[in-house]
């Protein structure tokens, strides 16, 4: 039995990889703590990162993807159409596209702005955990949430604590959220692994893979 849901993620820091589709140990795997997206605060974010990531000139903000995936869906816009869509004005709507021109995502002529290339993110895996000691129901919930940032979500709990949420496992399932235990030992076994899914919301997975990029600047 763990004493505190700290205790419980550091365990769970030094065996994930039970739980991951892929071979952490000759993949660039990444994990990021607290994670905070506006969806809730996910304990640990699991990522498998591609050989050779790309790397950006200033982390983009919300409202820099949500500038991104305006034009991305419109493919040509004006700076007019860009204010009355987004309220926003000029110095804040130039700030972001001068990002986005840096990055060769848009082209911009006087007024006319046009979509360049697709965002490429760094990951190809993501699974965004939420770590609790006994509540299953609180975690199921906030876990439910991350599916939009990430491809997986799962919850994981002490395993001092499992049953209840074995027997509840049907409502894991019907919302594609996975179930782990995890015991002091560090032993981490997955009662349902669930199926990789496209996130919600594309701004979200954009966010989260701007925090794995600077996370590997920092490195």
């Amino acid at each position: 039995m763990f004493t505190s849901e700290k205790e419980l993620v550091n365990s769970l820091k030094a065996n994930y990889a039970s739980i991951c589709d892929w071979k952490t140990k000759t993949s660039n795997t990444s994990v990021l703590e607290e994670v905070d997206l506006g969806f809730g605060v996910a304990d640990l974010v699991i990522a498998k990162l591609q050989k050779q990531a790309a790397q950006t000139t200033e982390k983009l903000t919300y409202f820099d993807t949500v500038i991104y995936r305006i034009i991305e869906t419109n493919r040509t816009v004006t700076l007019n159409q860009l204010k009355e869509i987004t309220k926003a004005d000029t110095v804040a709507l130039n700030r972001s596209l001068n990002k986005l021109i840096k990055d060769s995502y848009i082209n911009k002529t006087d007024s006319l702005i046009k979509f360049r290339k697709s965002y490429k993110g760094i990951s190809t895996n993501t699974i965004a955990i939420e770590a609790k000691l006994k509540n299953w129901k609180r975690a199921l919930n906030q876990a439910f949430r991350y599916k939009w940032f990430a491809e997986k979500s799962i919850v994981v709990l002490d395993s001092h604590y499992i049953n209840p949420a074995l027997k509840n496992i049907q409502e894991f399932k019907q919302l594609n959220v996975g179930l782990a235990e995890i015991n002091k030992d560090g032993k981490l076994i997955l009662h349902f692994n669930p199926q990789k899914s496209n996130p919600v919301d594309m701004k979200m997975w954009i966010l989260l893979n701007e925090s794995l990029k600077k996370n590997l600047l920092c490195k």
